[in-house]
């Protein structure tokens, strides 16, 4: 173990998601994708008060990332971070708890020991932004990163040499094909704009584990269009035929529709 940080999903699916990350005994979460009652109750299964959330940054501004953050930066006083876009649809009056962030920035947080750092996807939303977490005291660090679009040589630099974190494993192609979306949803989930497959995240973790990453969760995984052990099943399977064996070299976990998920500790 080389520092302190836990990464634990409170829920994650379509129909809503948050992740806690904790640093230095410092809290904040990613994301507030369901109303703030039941994000204040994830929070405390996973043995945190909502009120000991020092900042939330969003990824995006669709629903299932941000339905429940105006009630809840209201409700707690609690500083939010994200690109403009994304924190024009918020919605509120709480503009002095609103920070305006850069697509590709840096948030600096010396006195709790670690900075936030955010990338742009390829999300068909404008200001859509994946994070690394770095802890300033010990180097370790993680990474949450869902609706990618499509994984970018930029977003590899900017993951690689991470020790672990939360990766999107949205849809299995075939249940996709067969499932009950019409043709322009299934269209915009597999496009260049929508999310990646199970395959495209197995291969996102292959080249992780080449650079010494070790602990993963799936993410973001469809309740429709895909399933926990699909999920599972496809990324061991791809790599163990790249000679990477689950449980040997690196550890896995499917992350909860509706509650918080084991996590991960680095």
């Amino acid at each position: 173990m080389r520092g302190d940080i836990r990464v634990v999903p409170l829920y994650s699916s379509s129909e809503g998601n948050s992740t806690l990350v904790t640093v230095n005994g410092h809290h904040i979460l990613i994301d507030c994708g369901k109303n703030c009652k039941q994000c204040g109750l994830a929070l405390q299964k996973a043995g945190v008060y909502p009120d000991d959330i020092e900042a939330v940054f969003l990824t995006h501004a669709h629903s299932d990332h941000i339905s429940g953050i105006a009630v809840f930066m209201k409700k707690y006083l609690t500083p939010v971070y994200g690109t403009k876009h994304t924190l024009f649809k918020i919605g509120t009056d709480y503009t002095d708890l609103l920070h305006e962030i850069d697509e590709k920035s840096v948030t600096v947080f010396d006195e709790f020991g670690f900075r936030v750092l955010s990338y742009p996807t390829h999300h068909d939303v404008t200001g859509s932004v994946i994070y690394r977490i770095e802890n300033t005291k010990s180097g370790a660090s993680v990474c949450v990163m869902t609706d990618l679009g499509y994984v970018t040589e930029g977003m590899l630099e900017f993951c690689g040499g991470c020790d672990g974190g939360l990766f999107e494993s949205n849809y299995d192609p075939h249940m996709l094909e067969t499932g009950p979306y019409d043709y322009y949803l299934k269209k915009r989930i597999k496009g260049n704009g929508g999310h990646i497959s199970n395959e495209e995240c197995a291969q996102l973790l292959e080249y992780l584990l080449a650079g010494g990453t070790t602990k993963f969760i799936l993410g973001h995984i469809s309740p429709i269009n895909n399933t926990p052990s699909i999920a599972r099943g496809t990324v061991t399977g791809y790599l163990e035929s790249k000679g990477y064996v689950d449980g040997v070299d690196y550890e896995l976990q499917t992350a909860p529709k509706s509650e918080p998920g084991r996590g991960i500790e680095i």
